[in-house]
């Protein structure tokens, strides 16, 4: 490359990360904001199953033959304001998830169905977890995906999204991994959308 490329690629380098980090003016933040954004934390609960909690019927698969139905509660965390680095994952209680696991086609693959309690709201969703890698960072840990495309919800919101990097190990239940010393289920976002006025 030559130097008057070279010099053309580093000033519009920095002409990018000057116009990244410009502070956001309130002339350029929209009057209201059309979607609610929660990072959240889930732990395993152990309880006992309800009757036909995961039929067919309602979840649109046929859950695994044991263990399909799973609860979860969600936690609110902390973060350090200058990087986003959560620096306290278990906070407070609230929400949980009563969650339905089938099998696909695919070993790695599994179909999920969850219904949320989220304060004075509740919402349904469907979608799927997928098994990314195995023994990884140590053995017996699997970092899992999961999302979830939310429908029922209430006014005002028409939509919205869940999705979760998950930890699981041979530890079942509770936020500690086994191995232990790894955050565990799941950090979760969740976005509730609302709709554009006419």
């Amino acid at each position: 490359m030559g130097a008057t490329m070279m010099r053309k690629a580093i000033a519009s380098l920095i002409a990018m990360m000057m116009f990244a980090s410009a502070p956001i003016t309130s002339a350029e933040a929209p009057s209201a904001s059309l979607e609610d954004i929660y990072i959240l934390r889930s732990i395993r609960e152990e309880r006992a199953p309800t009757v036909d909690g995961c039929a067919s019927s309602k979840t649109g698969f046929e859950p695994f033959a044991t263990d399909p139905e799973r609860f979860f509660s969600f936690w609110s965390v902390g973060t350090r304001a200058e990087d986003g680095k959560v620096v306290d994952a278990k906070q407070k209680r609230v929400a949980e998830l009563r969650g339905c696991f089938g099998r696909t086609q695919d070993r790695a693959r599994q179909n999920f169905y969850a219904e949320v309690k989220f304060g004075a709201i509740s919402f349904r969703g469907k979608g799927e977890c997928l098994a990314l890698m195995i023994d990884v960072p140590e053995q017996g840990l699997f970092p899992v995906r999961c999302h979830l495309i939310l429908s029922d919800l209430p006014e005002p919101f028409v939509g919205g999204l869940l999705t979760t990097n998950t930890m699981t190990s041979g530890a079942r239940f509770g936020g500690d991994t086994q191995p232990p010393g790894y955050t565990q289920a799941s950090i979760a976002t969740i976005r509730l959308w609302k709709k554009q006025d006419d």
